[in-house]
C-alpha cells in the first residue's frame, strides 16, 4: 500500500464509475446529462458503495425490493460510497443512492470536495453506520493524539467514512499529521489483521456488527478509540451529520462495556428529476413490505418508517413523493423541509 493523498477527484472517480456503467449497457444516459422525467419513471439506476460493504448490500437489497413490486425497471452499481454518488446524482449518472447525513451539508454549500453545490432530495433514513476509530487491542494508541504520524485506512478514498473521519480529526486538531492509505472495506480489514495499518474504522449498523467485522474480531482483538465530548461537539459544528451512536457491550470481541462511537446515518436520496409518483411508488414499495425487506439480513433490521424519519438530516429537501407518504403515515413534522 502506498501512501495517497488525503484529497481524491470526484470528477475522475465519476467519470470512471459511467465509463463503465456505459460499458455493462444501462442506460443511465451520457455522462453530464440530467435524465429525462419519462426516463426517470421508467428506469432508475441506484448508486451504491464499494462491494461487500454493508451499504453496497443495503442498496442492492432496495433496489431489488423495488423491482419486485413495480413495474419501475432498477439497476445498482457499485461505486466508492456517498461522497462520490452525491457528485454522481449532479452529472446525472444516478437517480437514486446510498448518501449519509455527514454528504449533505458540504454537498450542498459545493464545499471541498465538491466543485460547485450540488441539490439531491432526501427519502429516507435506513441505518445508523457505527463507522468510529479501531485499532488493534494490543495497539500502544490509546486516544485520538497518539495517531499523530501513524497510518490511518478510512475506506476507499470519497467514501462516506474518509468524509466523517476528515471532520472529526480537523475537530481533534491531528488532520493534516496522519499517514493516510486509502482501500476497500476487504483492504482496510486485511490491513489491520496483517499490523500494516494502525487505524481502521469500526463497520456496524445500529450496534450490530457488520459480518466483516465479526470476521475479524474472531482472529483479532479490536478496540474502540475514545472520542472526547468536545471533539465530537465541534465536529458537529463542522457537518451537523456527524452523531454519537451506542455500540453496545458484547457487540463484537474486546467490546467489553457500551461505547458511544462516531456514527451517521444513512439516507436514501433521490434526483429532483425523479417524478414525485414514482418517488411515492419507491415508498410504497418498501414500507408496505417491511418484513420481507428486514428478512433479507440483519444490515436490514432498521427498515421501518418510522426510523426512516427519525434519521432524516433536518434543515435539508425531502423528496415531495417521500414527503406525501410521510403525510398520509401521520410522520410529518415542522422540522422536515418538503422539496420544492
Amino acid at each position: 500500500m502506498s501512501r495517497q493523498s488525503n484529497r481524491f477527484n470526484l470528477s475522475e472517480l465519476s467519470r470512471r464509475d459511467a465509463l463503465r456503467l456505459g460499458a455493462a449497457g444501462a442506460a443511465a444516459g451520457s455522462l453530464g446529462l440530467h435524465t429525462t422525467s419519462v426516463f426517470a419513471q421508467q428506469s432508475l439506476q441506484w448508486g451504491s458503495s464499494s462491494q461487500g460493504s454493508t451499504g453496497y448490500v443495503i442498496i442492492e437489497g432496495l433496489a431489488n425490493t423495488v423491482n419486485r413490486n413495480t413495474d419501475i425497471e432498477n439497476a445498482s452499481m457499485s461505486t466508492s460510497g456517498g461522497t462520490e454518488n452525491m457528485q454522481l446524482f449532479h452529472e446525472g449518472v444516478i437517480q437514486m443512492g446510498q448518501t449519509t447525513s455527514t454528504d449533505w451539508q458540504p454537498a450542498f454549500e459545493g464545499n471541498d470536495p465538491y466543485p460547485e453545490p450540488i441539490t439531491v432530495h432526501q427519502m429516507f433514513a435506513y441505518t445508523l453506520f457505527n463507522c468510529t476509530p479501531m485499532v488493534r487491542a494490543d495497539s500502544d494508541i490509546q486516544t485520538l493524539e497518539d495517531l499523530r504520524g501513524r497510518r490511518c485506512m478510512p475506506s476507499p478514498a470519497g467514501s462516506s467514512t474518509a468524509t466523517m473521519w476528515g471532520v472529526l480529526f480537523e475537530a481533534a486538531g491531528i488532520l493534516d499529521d496522519i499517514e493516510w492509505t486509502y482501500g476497500s472495506w476487504r483492504e482496510s480489514y486485511d490491513a489491520l489483521r496483517g499490523d500494516s495499518v494502525d487505524c481502521i474504522p469500526s463497520l456496524l449498523t445500529n450496534g450490530r456488527p457488520s459480518p466483516i467485522l465479526s470476521e475479524l474480531a474472531s482472529t483479532t482483538e479490536v478496540r474502540i478509540l475514545p472520542i472526547p465530548d468536545e471533539v465530537m461537539e465541534k465536529a458537529k459544528e463542522l457537518n451537523p451529520g456527524i452523531m454519537f451512536g451506542t455500540i453496545p457491550a458484547g457487540s463484537a470481541e474486546g467490546i467489553d462495556e457500551d461505547i458511544q462511537g462516531a456514527s451517521f446515518s444513512g439516507v436514501l436520496a433521490a434526483s429532483p428529476d425523479v417524478s414525485e409518483e414514482v418517488g411515492y411508488e419507491i415508498m410504497q414499495a418498501i414500507f408496505e413490505n417491511t418484513d420481507a425487506v428486514q428478512d433479507l439480513g440483519v444490515q436490514f433490521k432498521d427498515i421501518n418508517l418510522e426510523f426512516g424519519a427519525q434519521y432524516l438530516v433536518d434543515g435539508f429537501p425531502i423528496h415531495k413523493g417521500a414527503a406525501k407518504y410521510y403525510k398520509e403515515n401521520d410522520l410529518w413534522s415542522d422540522s422536515m423541509t418538503e422539496a420544492e
